[in-house]
């Protein structure tokens, strides 16, 4: 447990998170040969689909030893689509390394994974990648690491470039230790070396001394300061969140990784230094000794099911029972217990607290169920995730293909709790979080099943909500046999604090027929979609005992009706913020096609790689953006969109202007 450390990496797509995770595997002995994302042959990659797009669509876990410490890394994915796939991750993360782009810098994705670790409460280090790029420009990022993130960068691990700007080695600003990647430096270049090394140190001498009194007593009287002193004291104020120590280096061609994986195991925590926060504030969290319980974070249909679960306390063991906490017809036995590379495994007979392992085979389980001892049933957290907000049709070439074709859309939407499946006959409806997402699932059907169908353009999932107060009352009357029959509904509609929740019901009358009938009618909203953002009150219902259900219905709606008159009911679609680079010559043409899709440009800066232009729309304008920038870029542009909640729907088409973020 002292041993064991368990972190992500996580990054904008594109950074080198799963070239970076290639080279661990390489460099801890765990794969002869380094995997590559361009030939498609990166172990971490290891669905189809990922192969021929080259991108990381799920998440893939490995376990490597690095000297006496046993690590357990998890690759997620950079693109947007894939957010929920991160956040499942980081409910089971002990740190992450977050990956930057040294040419690029700081991205729209790079800040979301950010705030999600910081939400989580999770320690960060930071690779600053593709320093052997040309424009990369190590000292530009700390600058928008300190603005764009507010965070409390200190460079640990600092390049060194020779006379000819190239990147030539690392220095560590701790030790003064130095790598030269080709030999040694031209003499001319040495003072200047010198000087930006020792520059880097006083740096880390300046963070440790707030941390401990003596370092800096010792550096003001020139005393020589070890470095397991000042990696100790800095350690302090790293778990803490006050510092976040900076690497760098070029993944590629194994530069730093190294002395990333040495910086993993020095800086993050061990199982027993792990704040009683999330899954890990359950009782008796890490104790070998208690009841088991795990969560179950990811579940996967390869081959066959993979169920990826954290151990949080006590010990899998093979052959012993296990039941769902919260569910308990849910359960089984231990029969397989693998620890995973990627796509391959390891049988095991034990698994302790803190290790990944995968339990094979369909259990009936889902992301987010905890796996605990029945004697000691317990309930972790529970995960939640954003609401999909693109919709398609699927519809198979032969009608008879329409089963397989919606059973296996329903695996995905066991692998992946962002995507949402409704069958209704013939019509099969498919809800993601873009256009990538929806894409991938037909990818994915496709390889498993090798049905052919037709997939629809992609529209907006819209939805509605209240903007003020309404309370509406109803009484309705009916003959039943012959005898005049009354029911009567009053329903309270107020706005919720939190506009993303579905609309919520309180029931203070005890009336299961008219809550029924008010949680549908809300569920349909009264043109676009369902309700969001308020909470329906039940205050009275009523029926004479002989008026039926029915009737009681009727004078719920009615009652729903006019409240819903009351409140003002508006439409909403999902907005999104865009983050966009394209050449400086194309920057005129690419705001006027921003401008006639009635986009709110924030800001428009002059990069090193050229335009870069922030700002917010309504995605409905922007679906197939990404073909018509390549266009009118010669293939230069790239964009990347970010959900930004909902917004009134405008008849011009035009979002509500954005506030322009910090540090841009």
């Amino acid at each position: 447990m002292e041993r064991l450390r368990t972190f992500g990496i996580v990054a904008h797509i594109d950074a080198g998170k799963t070239t970076l995770t290639e080279r661990i595997l390489h460099d801890a002995g765990a794969q002869p040969h380094v995997g590559s994302v361009d030939d498609g042959t990166a172990t971490m990659d290891w669905m189809p689909t990922e192969r021929r797009r080259g991108i990381s669509i799920t998440a893939a876990a490995t376990r490597v030893d690095w000297g006496r410490h046993v690590l357990q890394v998890v690759d997620t994915p950079g693109h947007v689509d894939f957010v929920a796939e991160v956040e499942r991750c980081l409910l089971v993360l002990d740190g992450v390394v977050v990956l930057v782009d040294g040419v690029r810098g700081v991205e729209s994705q790079t800040e979301a994974v950010w705030q999600q670790a910081v939400a989580r409460d999770l320690p960060r280090l930071v690779f600053v990648n593709k320093l052997d790029r040309a424009g990369a420009d190590f000292d530009a990022v700390l600058v928008e690491l300190r603005e764009r993130l507010e965070c409390p960068a200190l460079p640990v691990v600092v390049p060194l470039r020779d006379g000819a700007g190239r990147f030539a080695g690392l220095g560590d600003a701790c030790s003064g230790a130095v790598q030269w990647f080709d030999g040694r430096p031209d003499p001319a270049d040495t003072p200047r070396l010198q000087a930006e090394l020792l520059a880097a140190h006083e740096r880390v001498v300046d963070a440790a001394a707030f941390a401990d009194e003596r370092i800096l007593e010792d550096a003001l009287a020139g005393r020589r300061i070890a470095p397991e002193r000042l990696r100790a004291a800095l350690r302090t104020r790293f778990l803490a969140g006050h510092v976040v120590p900076v690497l760098c280096g070029a993944a590629l061609w194994n530069r730093g990784v190294d002395w990333l994986l040495d910086a993993v195991v020095a800086w993050l925590p061990s199982l027993a230094e792990l704040r009683r926060q999330g899954v890990w504030a359950v009782d008796r969290a890490g104790a070998p000794d208690a009841p088991c319980c795990g969560l179950v974070f990811k579940v996967q249909h390869h081959d066959e099911v993979w169920n990826f679960v954290r151990v949080v306390r006590g010990a899998f063991v093979r052959g012993a029972a296990w039941c769902v906490g919260g569910r308990p017809a849910v359960r089984g036995t231990f029969d397989e217990l693998w620890l995973v590379q990627a796509d391959r495994h390891r049988p095991v007979d034990w698994a302790g607290p803190g290790e990944i392992v995968v339990l094979p085979g369909e259990l009936g389980l889902r992301t987010g169920d905890t796996v605990c001892d029945p004697a000691a049933p317990v309930e972790l957290p529970l995960p939640t995730f954003p609401t999909p907000v693109l919709a398609v049709t699927f519809e198979p070439a032969k009608a008879e293909h329409g089963p397989r074709l919606a059973a296996a859309l329903r695996e995905l939407e066991v692998d992946d709790p962002t995507l949402r499946v409704e069958v209704d006959h013939d019509r099969i409806v498919v809800r993601g979080m873009g256009e990538l997402h929806l894409e991938i699932a037909a990818d994915l059907v496709r390889d498993r099943t090798g049905i052919q169908f037709q997939r629809s353009r992609p529209s907006v999932d819209r939805r509605e909500t209240i903007t003020r107060r309404g309370s509406g009352e109803a009484e309705v009357r009916a003959l039943v046999a012959g005898v005049e029959r009354t029911a009567y509904c009053q329903v309270e509609l107020v706005p919720a604090a939190a506009p993303d929740q579905p609309a919520d019901v309180v029931d203070q009358c005890a009336a299961p027929a008219a809550r029924e009938e008010l949680e549908l009618r809300l569920r349909a909203g009264t043109r676009c979609g369902p309700l969001f953002g308020c909470t329906a009150t039940l205050r009275r219902a009523t029926a004479d005992p002989q008026a039926g259900e029915a009737l009681l219905q009727q004078a719920t709606a009615k009652a729903l009706g006019l409240a819903l008159a009351a409140a003002e009911v508006v439409e909403l679609e999902p907005a999104v913020e865009f983050e966009l680079w394209c050449p400086e010559d194309a920057t005129t043409a690419v705001l006027a096609d921003l401008g006639a899709r009635g986009a709110d440009v924030a800001s428009v800066a002059s990069g090193r790689l050229g335009a870069r232009l922030h700002g917010r729309a309504l995605l409905q304008r922007m679906l197939g953006y990404v073909t018509k920038l390549r266009s009118m870029t010669r293939g230069k542009g790239q964009v990347t969109l970010r959900p930004a909640g909902y917004v009134p729907t405008s008849a011009s088409g035009a979002v509500p202007p954005a506030r322009s973020p910090r540090g841009r």
